[in-house]
């Protein structure tokens, strides 16, 4: 059984050109402790249901892999990269080398304008700063062994195709624009900083904007994660609690891996041990 960790994306700046591997995204982002575990099937299937998967079949073809049987504790769409876990989650599961895993993982992202940065996020590990806009094997970027437990909370989806395939230029810019300013002291602070500057300045804060400015009353740091109606927080869980059912997890340094079985949330947590 293969694991790979979701993803969260923080600051974008989207980069599309004709080749999906000369595609992807500058940014900042991290990877959590609780993702996609898969194992080899007949047929695809997420958490036990038949589904129609683009992103997936996508990688099933290209690596010739018979089907996958995905599972996951987090919801589709939300904000966690998990379009992009499936693919590499999936692309694990043949026998070719890592690297090619995860550029055909990227590239099934990019057709399917599923994700850009994301699967270079996870390809590398922990809280990770893309220099380019590209497929893994020719990505720069600057990594961090970081080891903060945080708080989420997820109302909803936003669609990542609608997004990416809309406002990009002006997406694009914002995020270069801030991308720089967390460059200037990469540290937790100036990441929450920074990543709500990027939400607030696109607009695309407005959906979760009461549950991040409800966290800061209570004196935490909150932000979107990028793309869902979902928040991150730093000691904002007794806040985030009144709007729903949040849940917490660590940073992940440990990237994609073979594991025994699919493990419960408390289980999974790594606690920054690989």
């Amino acid at each position: 059984m293969i694991f790979c960790p979701s993803a969260i994306s923080c600051i974008f700046a989207p980069e599309v050109k004709s080749d999906p591997r000369d595609s992807g995204s500058y940014g900042v982002s991290f990877t959590i402790d609780r993702g996609v575990y898969a194992t080899l099937s007949d047929s695809l299937r997420f958490n036990g249901k038949e589904i129609e998967f683009p992103t997936v079949e996508f990688v099933l073809r290209k690596l010739g892999i018979p089907g996958v049987d995905l599972r996951t504790e987090l919801p589709l769409g939300c904000g966690f990269g998990l379009s992009g876990a499936c693919a590499v989650a999936t692309a694990f599961l043949s026998d070719k080398p890592a690297i090619e895993n995860f550029d055909v993982a990227h590239e099934a992202e990019v057709v399917n304008l599923t994700g850009l940065g994301t699967v270079t996020t996870q390809a590398f590990s922990g809280l990770v700063i893309r220099k380019s806009a590209t497929c893994p094997s020719k990505a720069i970027v600057e990594r961090f062994v970081w080891n903060f437990e945080l708080d989420f909370l997820t109302l909803g989806q936003i669609s990542t195709k609608e997004i990416l395939s809309g406002s990009r230029e002006k997406i694009s810019a914002i995020g270069k624009k801030w991308l720089k300013e967390f460059l200037k002291s990469p540290n937790i602070e100036n990441l929450f900083r920074t990543s709500k500057g990027f939400a607030e300045e696109t607009g695309l804060i407005e959906p979760v904007k009461d549950i991040v400015e409800a966290v800061e009353s209570q004196g935490g740091l909150a932000t979107m994660a990028m793309l869902g109606k979902t928040v991150f927080a730093r000691h904002g869980y007794e806040a985030l609690r009144e709007f729903g059912e949040p849940f917490k997890a660590r940073i992940d340094c440990c990237g994609v891996r073979k594991v025994e079985s699919f493990r419960n949330p408390v289980q999974n947590r790594r606690h920054g041990e690989c």
